[in-house]
């Protein structure tokens, strides 16, 4: 509709600084990140089954999610590890080609439970009927993670008593490993 020919004047709005712009579109990218995870956390979704890219013994891609495995912390893949004969290991290595050959040659799927701090998906999952979570630490190459609750305790319990995995010689908790070589950390999962 053209105003002038009308002899009325089109209402004339002040133009948005871009300060206000700015805001108004970061409220936005805000707003859709809260519904995403919302979505995700509060709604359990199920990923889409695919094959899992390992990260190390207790984190893996899949597709485009980043997962953490809930409930339970394998070394990290760095992370040496002392044997029954005292000889060092690279228990994390080991420990994330356990996790690879439970989900080789299956479908991976996972219930997203919650996010963490470096935006993986914190999930149950499993493969080929095997709950991935329990079995780690059941095989003994990932500990219950017991800060955030005893899910896996029995597990690690007979893990422990049975001297499978990292529980058949000496080994620094992940976390306190972690603490100890943070600044020299660097997550190189296919070195």
């Amino acid at each position: 509709m053209n105003y002038r020919r009308y002899g009325r004047r089109r209402p004339s709005r002040p133009p948005r600084s871009l300060a206000r712009s700015l805001v108004d579109t970061g409220m936005f990218i805000v707003a859709a990140g809260l519904v995403l995870i919302t979505l995700r956390v509060f709604n359990q979704v199920t990923l889409t089954p695919g094959a899992a890219d390992i990260i190390d013994g207790d984190s893996f891609r899949l597709g485009k999610d980043e997962i953490r495995l809930n409930g339970i912390d394998a070394p990290e893949y760095r992370q040496i590890c002392r044997d029954e004969r005292n000889r060092d290991w690279n228990c994390g290595r080991d420990a994330a080609d356990a996790l690879r050959r439970l989900v080789r040659g299956r479908e991976v799927e996972c219930k997203g439970l919650d996010a963490d701090r470096y935006g993986r998906l914190v999930s149950r999952c499993s493969a080929g009927g095997v709950q991935l979570n329990a079995e780690m630490v059941r095989l003994g190459w990932a500990v219950a993670y017991t800060r955030h609750g005893t899910f896996y305790v029995d597990e690690e319990v007979a893990a422990r008593n049975e001297r499978r995995g990292i529980w058949r010689g000496t080994f620094d908790l992940p976390e306190d490993w972690r603490e100890i070589h943070r600044p020299n950390l660097h997550r190189a999962p296919h070195d």
